[in-house]
Protein backbone atom coordinates (compact mmCIF):
# COMPACT_ATOMS: atom_id res chain seq x y z
CA UNK A 1 0.00 0.00 0.00
CA UNK A 2 1.48 3.75 -0.78
CA UNK A 3 -0.56 5.87 1.21
CA UNK A 4 0.19 9.15 -0.80
CA UNK A 5 -0.55 11.73 2.53
CA UNK A 6 -1.76 14.24 0.58
CA UNK A 7 -4.30 12.73 -1.29
CA UNK A 8 -7.72 14.74 0.44
CA UNK A 9 -5.35 17.59 -0.56
CA UNK A 10 -4.77 16.71 -3.69
CA UNK A 11 -8.12 16.28 -4.94
CA UNK A 12 -9.06 19.66 -3.27
CA UNK A 13 -6.58 21.73 -5.20
CA UNK A 14 -7.41 19.95 -8.15
CA UNK A 15 -10.90 20.92 -8.26
CA UNK A 16 -10.14 24.34 -7.39
CA UNK A 17 -7.41 25.25 -9.66
CA UNK A 18 -8.09 23.39 -12.62
CA UNK A 19 -7.84 25.32 -15.87
CA UNK A 20 -11.18 25.22 -17.15
CA UNK A 21 -9.93 27.24 -20.13
CA UNK A 22 -7.88 24.30 -21.31
CA UNK A 23 -10.45 22.04 -21.76
CA UNK A 24 -10.64 20.49 -25.08
CA UNK A 25 -13.48 20.80 -27.25
CA UNK A 26 -13.62 16.79 -27.25
CA UNK A 27 -14.25 16.99 -23.88
CA UNK A 28 -16.36 19.39 -23.31
CA UNK A 29 -18.50 17.71 -26.42
CA UNK A 30 -18.15 14.66 -24.32
CA UNK A 31 -19.35 16.21 -21.65
CA UNK A 32 -22.48 17.69 -23.58
CA UNK A 33 -23.39 14.42 -24.65
CA UNK A 34 -23.45 13.30 -20.87
CA UNK A 35 -25.60 16.06 -19.76
CA UNK A 36 -28.18 15.54 -22.99
CA UNK A 37 -28.07 11.35 -22.58
CA UNK A 38 -28.49 11.78 -18.46
CA UNK A 39 -31.32 14.59 -18.46
CA UNK A 40 -33.28 12.31 -21.41
CA UNK A 41 -32.79 9.26 -19.31
CA UNK A 42 -34.21 11.24 -16.37
CA UNK A 43 -37.41 12.59 -17.59
CA UNK A 44 -38.07 9.14 -18.96
CA UNK A 45 -38.24 8.00 -15.51
CA UNK A 46 -40.72 10.38 -14.80
CA UNK A 47 -43.55 7.90 -15.06
CA UNK A 48 -41.31 4.97 -13.39
CA UNK A 49 -42.60 3.41 -10.10
CA UNK A 50 -39.32 4.22 -8.11
CA UNK A 51 -39.86 8.15 -8.91
CA UNK A 52 -43.11 7.74 -8.05
CA UNK A 53 -42.99 6.58 -4.58
CA UNK A 54 -39.83 8.68 -4.32
CA UNK A 55 -42.11 12.06 -4.92
CA UNK A 56 -44.70 10.77 -2.90
CA UNK A 57 -42.50 10.29 0.14
CA UNK A 58 -41.05 14.00 -0.26
CA UNK A 59 -44.37 15.73 -1.69
CA UNK A 60 -45.04 17.40 0.97
CA UNK A 61 -41.88 18.00 2.25
CA UNK A 62 -39.97 20.22 -0.97
CA UNK A 63 -38.68 23.11 0.52
CA UNK A 64 -38.79 26.35 -2.18
CA UNK A 65 -35.42 26.62 -3.66
CA UNK A 66 -33.55 27.72 -6.47
CA UNK A 67 -32.73 24.09 -8.32
CA UNK A 68 -35.32 22.60 -10.79
CA UNK A 69 -36.54 19.07 -10.11
CA UNK A 70 -36.75 17.79 -14.19
CA UNK A 71 -39.70 14.98 -14.13
CA UNK A 72 -42.36 17.56 -12.69
CA UNK A 73 -41.01 20.94 -13.38
CA UNK A 74 -40.95 22.10 -9.64
CA UNK A 75 -38.39 24.20 -7.86
CA UNK A 76 -36.81 23.35 -4.44
CA UNK A 77 -33.53 23.54 -3.28
CA UNK A 78 -30.51 21.85 -4.40
CA UNK A 79 -30.26 19.36 -1.75
CA UNK A 80 -33.34 17.53 -2.50
CA UNK A 81 -33.04 18.85 -6.09
CA UNK A 82 -30.02 16.59 -6.79
CA UNK A 83 -31.39 13.75 -4.57
CA UNK A 84 -35.03 13.57 -6.90
CA UNK A 85 -32.84 13.72 -10.13
CA UNK A 86 -29.96 11.38 -9.54
CA UNK A 87 -32.40 8.66 -8.06
CA UNK A 88 -34.51 9.43 -11.43
CA UNK A 89 -31.60 9.63 -13.63
CA UNK A 90 -30.59 5.72 -12.52
CA UNK A 91 -33.69 4.25 -11.72
CA UNK A 92 -33.85 2.82 -15.48
CA UNK A 93 -30.55 2.35 -15.61
CA UNK A 94 -30.33 3.58 -18.69
CA UNK A 95 -27.57 6.38 -17.68
CA UNK A 96 -24.19 6.34 -19.06
CA UNK A 97 -20.96 3.76 -17.86
CA UNK A 98 -17.27 4.62 -17.21
CA UNK A 99 -15.21 1.60 -17.07
CA UNK A 100 -12.56 2.86 -14.71
CA UNK A 101 -14.43 3.34 -11.94
CA UNK A 102 -17.17 0.20 -12.91
CA UNK A 103 -19.88 2.37 -12.42
CA UNK A 104 -21.96 5.32 -13.69
CA UNK A 105 -20.35 8.72 -12.99
CA UNK A 106 -23.49 11.33 -14.79
CA UNK A 107 -26.06 9.79 -12.90
CA UNK A 108 -24.38 11.55 -10.19
CA UNK A 109 -22.12 14.27 -11.67
CA UNK A 110 -24.95 15.98 -13.72
CA UNK A 111 -27.76 16.06 -11.06
CA UNK A 112 -25.03 17.39 -8.40
CA UNK A 113 -23.72 19.48 -11.33
CA UNK A 114 -26.90 20.76 -12.40
CA UNK A 115 -28.38 21.37 -9.04
CA UNK A 116 -24.77 23.78 -7.92
CA UNK A 117 -25.16 25.61 -11.13
CA UNK A 118 -29.00 26.50 -10.73
CA UNK A 119 -28.25 27.50 -7.35
CA UNK A 120 -25.33 30.17 -7.35
CA UNK A 121 -26.16 31.18 -11.45
CA UNK A 122 -23.72 29.11 -13.27
CA UNK A 123 -23.23 29.43 -16.96
CA UNK A 124 -23.11 26.77 -19.41
CA UNK A 125 -19.73 26.60 -19.87
CA UNK A 126 -19.32 26.40 -15.87
CA UNK A 127 -21.29 23.56 -15.69
CA UNK A 128 -18.86 21.26 -18.35
CA UNK A 129 -16.03 22.58 -16.48
CA UNK A 130 -16.96 21.41 -13.13
CA UNK A 131 -18.35 17.34 -14.88
CA UNK A 132 -15.02 17.38 -16.34
CA UNK A 133 -13.45 18.42 -12.97
CA UNK A 134 -15.76 16.14 -11.37
CA UNK A 135 -15.08 13.33 -14.15
CA UNK A 136 -11.64 13.54 -13.29
CA UNK A 137 -11.63 13.18 -9.00
CA UNK A 138 -13.69 10.29 -10.03
CA UNK A 139 -10.94 8.70 -12.39
CA UNK A 140 -8.46 9.50 -9.86
CA UNK A 141 -10.10 8.47 -7.04
CA UNK A 142 -10.96 4.89 -8.49
CA UNK A 143 -7.39 4.56 -9.83
CA UNK A 144 -5.82 5.02 -6.44
CA UNK A 145 -7.81 1.66 -5.28
CA UNK A 146 -8.10 -1.67 -6.62
CA UNK A 147 -11.47 -0.91 -7.62
CA UNK A 148 -12.56 -4.60 -8.87
CA UNK A 149 -12.09 -5.92 -5.63
CA UNK A 150 -13.59 -2.75 -3.84
CA UNK A 151 -16.50 -3.73 -6.44
CA UNK A 152 -16.11 -7.29 -5.70
CA UNK A 153 -16.88 -6.93 -1.80
CA UNK A 154 -20.26 -5.62 -3.19
CA UNK A 155 -19.89 -1.96 -3.24
CA UNK A 156 -21.80 0.19 -5.74
CA UNK A 157 -19.16 2.41 -7.03
CA UNK A 158 -21.53 4.94 -8.78
CA UNK A 159 -22.48 6.44 -5.52
CA UNK A 160 -18.74 5.87 -3.42
CA UNK A 161 -16.71 7.30 -5.77
CA UNK A 162 -19.29 9.00 -7.44
CA UNK A 163 -20.33 11.03 -4.14
CA UNK A 164 -16.59 12.20 -4.28
CA UNK A 165 -16.15 13.36 -7.95
CA UNK A 166 -19.34 15.42 -7.46
CA UNK A 167 -18.83 17.03 -4.48
CA UNK A 168 -15.55 18.23 -6.13
CA UNK A 169 -17.55 19.49 -8.73
CA UNK A 170 -20.27 21.35 -6.56
CA UNK A 171 -17.55 22.85 -4.58
CA UNK A 172 -15.67 24.27 -7.68
CA UNK A 173 -19.15 25.69 -8.82
CA UNK A 174 -19.95 27.01 -5.34
CA UNK A 175 -16.65 28.89 -5.71
CA UNK A 176 -14.73 27.52 -2.19
CA UNK A 177 -10.99 27.84 -1.82
CA UNK A 178 -9.04 24.44 -1.32
CA UNK A 179 -9.11 24.69 2.19
CA UNK A 180 -13.17 24.19 2.48
CA UNK A 181 -13.12 22.10 -0.46
CA UNK A 182 -10.93 19.59 1.65
CA UNK A 183 -13.25 20.03 4.03
CA UNK A 184 -16.09 18.96 1.82
CA UNK A 185 -14.06 16.06 0.41
CA UNK A 186 -14.11 14.65 3.88
CA UNK A 187 -17.77 15.33 5.05
CA UNK A 188 -18.79 13.92 1.50
CA UNK A 189 -16.26 10.91 2.58
CA UNK A 190 -18.69 10.14 5.56
CA UNK A 191 -21.73 9.44 3.59
CA UNK A 192 -20.32 7.34 0.79
CA UNK A 193 -22.32 3.63 0.63
CA UNK A 194 -24.15 2.01 -1.90
CA UNK A 195 -24.47 -2.06 -1.34
CA UNK A 196 -25.06 -4.41 -4.68
CA UNK A 197 -27.16 -6.83 -2.58
CA UNK A 198 -30.01 -4.04 -3.71
CA UNK A 199 -29.48 -4.17 -7.50
CA UNK A 200 -32.99 -4.99 -8.67
CA UNK A 201 -34.60 -2.95 -6.04
CA UNK A 202 -35.85 0.53 -5.86
CA UNK A 203 -32.60 1.10 -3.62
CA UNK A 204 -30.13 0.97 -6.30
CA UNK A 205 -31.45 4.33 -7.85
CA UNK A 206 -31.28 5.84 -4.65
CA UNK A 207 -27.71 5.29 -4.56
CA UNK A 208 -26.87 7.92 -6.95
CA UNK A 209 -29.86 10.41 -5.51
CA UNK A 210 -28.15 9.84 -2.76
CA UNK A 211 -24.12 10.60 -3.77
CA UNK A 212 -25.61 13.45 -5.73
CA UNK A 213 -27.46 15.21 -2.74
CA UNK A 214 -24.69 13.98 -0.30
CA UNK A 215 -21.72 15.93 -2.65
CA UNK A 216 -24.51 19.01 -2.93
CA UNK A 217 -25.01 19.28 0.78
CA UNK A 218 -21.25 18.45 1.50
CA UNK A 219 -20.36 21.76 -0.42
CA UNK A 220 -22.81 23.88 1.29
CA UNK A 221 -21.81 22.59 5.05
CA UNK A 222 -18.05 23.10 3.91
CA UNK A 223 -18.94 26.84 2.34
CA UNK A 224 -20.47 27.78 5.73
CA UNK A 225 -17.63 26.69 8.24
CA UNK A 226 -18.42 22.92 8.55
CA UNK A 227 -15.83 20.99 8.66
CA UNK A 228 -14.28 17.18 8.64
CA UNK A 229 -10.77 15.54 9.13
CA UNK A 230 -9.01 17.82 6.24
CA UNK A 231 -6.40 14.52 5.76
CA UNK A 232 -9.67 12.45 6.01
CA UNK A 233 -9.31 9.78 2.70
CA UNK A 234 -5.47 9.26 3.78
CA UNK A 235 -5.83 8.46 7.19
CA UNK A 236 -5.40 5.39 8.92
CA UNK A 237 -9.32 5.52 9.54
CA UNK A 238 -10.29 7.26 6.49
CA UNK A 239 -11.71 6.58 2.85
CA UNK A 240 -9.01 4.76 1.18
CA UNK A 241 -8.75 2.30 4.73
CA UNK A 242 -12.78 1.59 4.75
CA UNK A 243 -13.19 1.07 1.18
CA UNK A 244 -10.16 0.03 -0.08
CA UNK A 245 -7.34 -2.39 0.72
CA UNK A 246 -3.58 -3.25 1.04
CA UNK A 247 -3.50 -2.81 -2.70
CA UNK A 248 -4.36 1.11 -2.49
CA UNK A 249 -1.62 2.87 -3.90
CA UNK A 250 -2.21 7.11 -4.10
CA UNK A 251 0.29 7.77 -6.05
CA UNK A 252 -2.06 6.42 -9.03
CA UNK A 253 -4.57 9.07 -7.59
CA UNK A 254 -1.77 11.63 -8.34
CA UNK A 255 -0.68 10.65 -11.57
CA UNK A 256 -4.54 10.89 -12.67
CA UNK A 257 -4.75 14.41 -11.50
CA UNK A 258 -1.72 15.50 -13.28
CA UNK A 259 -3.31 13.96 -16.57
CA UNK A 260 -4.59 16.20 -18.97
CA UNK A 261 -8.63 16.03 -18.81
CA UNK A 262 -9.42 12.34 -18.70
CA UNK A 263 -13.09 12.32 -19.73
CA UNK A 264 -11.16 13.52 -23.35
CA UNK A 265 -8.72 10.18 -23.40
CA UNK A 266 -11.43 7.48 -21.48
CA UNK A 267 -14.60 8.55 -22.92
CA UNK A 268 -18.25 7.23 -21.88
CA UNK A 269 -19.88 4.24 -22.28
CA UNK A 270 -23.73 4.88 -23.42
CA UNK A 271 -26.23 2.91 -23.35
CA UNK A 272 -27.87 1.66 -26.48
CA UNK A 273 -30.22 -0.58 -23.56
CA UNK A 274 -31.81 0.26 -20.70
CA UNK A 275 -30.58 -2.18 -18.44
CA UNK A 276 -27.24 -3.35 -16.65
CA UNK A 277 -24.23 -2.72 -19.05
CA UNK A 278 -22.74 -6.47 -18.33
CA UNK A 279 -25.45 -7.55 -19.99
CA UNK A 280 -25.02 -5.22 -23.99
CA UNK A 281 -22.04 -7.13 -25.28
CA UNK A 282 -24.56 -10.44 -25.04
CA UNK A 283 -27.19 -7.81 -26.10
CA UNK A 284 -25.79 -7.05 -28.92
CA UNK A 285 -24.66 -10.68 -30.05
CA UNK A 286 -28.28 -12.40 -29.65
CA UNK A 287 -29.72 -9.20 -31.65
CA UNK A 288 -27.26 -9.79 -34.51
CA UNK A 289 -28.71 -13.62 -35.14
CA UNK A 290 -32.68 -12.15 -35.01
CA UNK A 291 -31.18 -9.52 -37.61
CA UNK A 292 -30.29 -12.57 -39.53
CA UNK A 293 -33.50 -14.56 -39.22
CA UNK A 294 -33.11 -16.14 -35.95
CA UNK A 295 -36.43 -16.62 -34.61
CA UNK A 296 -37.48 -17.27 -30.45
CA UNK A 297 -39.67 -20.01 -31.81
CA UNK A 298 -36.90 -21.97 -33.04
CA UNK A 299 -34.41 -21.98 -30.05
CA UNK A 300 -34.13 -25.02 -28.10
CA UNK A 301 -31.17 -23.45 -25.81
CA UNK A 302 -29.05 -20.54 -25.54
CA UNK A 303 -25.48 -20.81 -23.31
CA UNK A 304 -24.32 -17.13 -22.58
CA UNK A 305 -20.31 -16.97 -21.31
CA UNK A 306 -19.00 -13.87 -20.28
CA UNK A 307 -15.45 -12.79 -18.90
CA UNK A 308 -14.36 -13.79 -15.12
CA UNK A 309 -16.73 -11.49 -13.04
CA UNK A 310 -18.61 -10.90 -15.76
CA UNK A 311 -21.92 -11.95 -14.03
CA UNK A 312 -21.28 -10.00 -10.65
CA UNK A 313 -23.88 -7.82 -11.07
CA UNK A 314 -26.30 -10.07 -12.98
CA UNK A 315 -27.73 -11.47 -9.65
CA UNK A 316 -31.00 -12.15 -10.74
CA UNK A 317 -31.92 -15.40 -12.52
CA UNK A 318 -35.31 -15.72 -12.07
CA UNK A 319 -36.53 -12.39 -12.55
CA UNK A 320 -40.08 -11.21 -11.20
CA UNK A 321 -40.17 -7.83 -11.61
CA UNK A 322 -39.00 -5.29 -14.42
CA UNK A 323 -35.70 -4.11 -12.10
CA UNK A 324 -35.14 -7.58 -11.39
CA UNK A 325 -34.90 -8.39 -14.90
CA UNK A 326 -32.55 -5.39 -15.53
CA UNK A 327 -29.59 -7.34 -14.02
CA UNK A 328 -30.64 -10.11 -15.33
CA UNK A 329 -28.82 -12.16 -18.48
CA UNK A 330 -31.21 -14.72 -18.58
CA UNK A 331 -33.84 -12.53 -19.36
CA UNK A 332 -32.03 -10.07 -21.49
CA UNK A 333 -31.05 -12.52 -23.87
CA UNK A 334 -34.54 -14.00 -23.85
CA UNK A 335 -36.15 -10.57 -24.44
CA UNK A 336 -34.04 -9.80 -27.69
CA UNK A 337 -34.76 -13.35 -28.80
CA UNK A 338 -38.84 -12.88 -28.68
CA UNK A 339 -38.77 -9.02 -29.49
CA UNK A 340 -35.72 -8.31 -31.84
CA UNK A 341 -35.12 -5.37 -29.68
CA UNK A 342 -34.52 -3.74 -26.20
CA UNK A 343 -36.13 -1.43 -25.29
CA UNK A 344 -37.70 0.61 -22.46
CA UNK A 345 -40.74 -1.33 -22.61
CA UNK A 346 -39.03 -3.99 -22.38
CA UNK A 347 -38.62 -3.78 -18.45
CA UNK A 348 -41.73 -3.89 -17.36
CA UNK A 349 -43.15 -6.68 -14.50
CA UNK A 350 -45.75 -7.37 -17.57
CA UNK A 351 -43.28 -8.06 -20.00
CA UNK A 352 -41.10 -9.84 -17.44
CA UNK A 353 -43.42 -11.94 -16.15
CA UNK A 354 -45.04 -13.01 -19.34
CA UNK A 355 -45.28 -16.75 -20.35
CA UNK A 356 -42.91 -16.78 -23.05
CA UNK A 357 -40.35 -14.85 -22.04
CA UNK A 358 -40.33 -17.20 -18.35
CA UNK A 359 -40.08 -20.46 -20.65
CA UNK A 360 -37.43 -19.05 -22.85
CA UNK A 361 -34.79 -17.42 -20.44
CA UNK A 362 -35.32 -20.99 -18.62
CA UNK A 363 -33.28 -22.31 -21.69
CA UNK A 364 -30.67 -19.75 -21.24
CA UNK A 365 -27.29 -21.13 -19.00
CA UNK A 366 -24.76 -18.86 -18.36
CA UNK A 367 -21.30 -18.88 -17.18
CA UNK A 368 -17.79 -17.34 -16.77
CA UNK A 369 -14.87 -18.24 -18.92
CA UNK A 370 -10.57 -16.65 -19.01
CA UNK A 371 -11.33 -18.21 -21.87
CA UNK A 372 -13.73 -17.15 -24.11
CA UNK A 373 -15.16 -20.57 -26.23
CA UNK A 374 -16.15 -18.46 -29.77
CA UNK A 375 -13.27 -16.57 -30.92
CA UNK A 376 -9.75 -15.65 -30.54
CA UNK A 377 -8.60 -16.22 -26.70
CA UNK A 378 -7.26 -13.04 -26.05
CA UNK A 379 -9.99 -10.27 -25.17
CA UNK A 380 -9.68 -6.62 -23.14
CA UNK A 381 -11.80 -5.88 -20.56
CA UNK A 382 -14.98 -7.91 -21.52
CA UNK A 383 -16.52 -10.21 -23.78
CA UNK A 384 -19.74 -11.83 -24.45
CA UNK A 385 -19.94 -14.94 -26.44
CA UNK A 386 -23.23 -16.85 -27.26
CA UNK A 387 -23.95 -20.13 -28.30
CA UNK A 388 -27.48 -21.25 -29.90
CA UNK A 389 -28.79 -24.46 -30.49
CA UNK A 390 -32.00 -24.34 -32.39
CA UNK A 391 -35.08 -27.28 -33.01
CA UNK A 392 -33.37 -28.20 -36.32
CA UNK A 393 -29.75 -28.87 -35.22
CA UNK A 394 -28.11 -25.38 -36.41
CA UNK A 395 -25.26 -24.39 -34.03
CA UNK A 396 -24.88 -20.69 -34.21
CA UNK A 397 -22.16 -18.42 -32.53
CA UNK A 398 -21.50 -14.57 -31.65
CA UNK A 399 -18.86 -13.42 -29.91
CA UNK A 400 -18.80 -9.26 -28.99
CA UNK A 401 -16.23 -7.77 -27.02
CA UNK A 402 -17.63 -3.79 -27.61
CA UNK A 403 -20.67 -3.15 -27.95
CA UNK A 404 -22.79 -0.13 -29.39
CA UNK A 405 -22.30 2.85 -27.18
CA UNK A 406 -18.97 2.09 -25.95
CA UNK A 407 -16.29 4.61 -25.73
CA UNK A 408 -14.24 2.72 -28.75
CA UNK A 409 -17.92 2.37 -30.78
CA UNK A 410 -20.08 5.42 -29.64
CA UNK A 411 -23.66 6.44 -30.62
CA UNK A 412 -23.60 8.09 -33.56
CA UNK A 413 -25.24 12.07 -33.18
CA UNK A 414 -28.51 10.48 -34.75
CA UNK A 415 -28.31 7.24 -32.94
CA UNK A 416 -28.31 9.72 -29.32
CA UNK A 417 -30.76 12.09 -30.81
CA UNK A 418 -33.14 8.98 -31.35
CA UNK A 419 -32.35 7.53 -27.51
CA UNK A 420 -33.29 10.99 -26.15
CA UNK A 421 -36.57 11.49 -27.96
CA UNK A 422 -37.48 7.87 -27.31
CA UNK A 423 -36.83 9.20 -23.36
CA UNK A 424 -38.95 12.23 -23.85
CA UNK A 425 -41.54 10.87 -25.41
CA UNK A 426 -42.06 7.81 -22.92
CA UNK A 427 -41.91 10.45 -20.22
CA UNK A 428 -44.83 12.00 -21.28
CA UNK A 429 -43.73 14.85 -19.67
CA UNK A 430 -44.88 17.14 -23.04
CA UNK A 431 -41.05 18.49 -23.74
CA UNK A 432 -39.93 19.47 -27.36
CA UNK A 433 -37.23 16.84 -27.34
CA UNK A 434 -35.39 18.18 -30.24
CA UNK A 435 -35.14 21.86 -28.81
CA UNK A 436 -34.05 20.39 -25.41
CA UNK A 437 -31.69 18.31 -27.05
CA UNK A 438 -30.39 21.18 -29.12
CA UNK A 439 -29.65 23.10 -26.48
CA UNK A 440 -27.94 20.35 -23.94
CA UNK A 441 -25.79 19.61 -26.92
CA UNK A 442 -24.63 23.28 -27.23
CA UNK A 443 -24.45 23.93 -23.47
CA UNK A 444 -21.29 25.85 -22.88
CA UNK A 445 -23.42 28.45 -25.26
CA UNK A 446 -25.84 29.36 -22.55
CA UNK A 447 -25.36 32.03 -19.93
CA UNK A 448 -27.48 30.34 -17.89
CA UNK A 449 -28.64 26.87 -16.66
CA UNK A 450 -31.34 28.42 -14.76
CA UNK A 451 -34.11 27.13 -17.05
CA UNK A 452 -32.48 24.60 -19.02
CA UNK A 453 -35.64 22.02 -18.42
CA UNK A 454 -38.44 24.34 -18.96
CA UNK A 455 -41.11 23.53 -16.38
CA UNK A 456 -43.88 21.47 -18.18
CA UNK A 457 -46.79 21.05 -15.79
CA UNK A 458 -46.11 17.34 -15.39
CA UNK A 459 -46.85 16.28 -11.92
Amino acid sequence: MNPAPEATARLADYAVTADGTTVPDEALHLAERAVADTLGVILAAAPDPTVAALHAAYRQRLSPGSAAVFTTGQRTEPVQAALLNGTAAHALDFDDVADGMKGHPSAVLVPAVLAAAQDTGASGRDVLEAYCVGFQVISAVADGMDIARHYARGWHATATIGVLGAAAAACRLRGLEASRTRQALGIAASMAGGSRQNFGTMTKPLHAGLAASSAVQAAILAGAGFTADPGQLEAPLGYFALYGDDRNDLSRLTATLGESWVLARRGLNVKKYPCCYNTHRAADAVLSLTAEGLRAEDVSAVEVTLEPSGLGPLIHHRPRTGLQGKFSLEYVTAAALLDGTLALRTFTDDQVTREEAQDLLARVTVAESGTPPVGDASWHEAYAAVRVRTRDGRDLRRRVDIPRGHAGQPLTEDELSAKFTDCVTFSGTGHDAAALLNRALYLRKEASVANLVPGSGHE
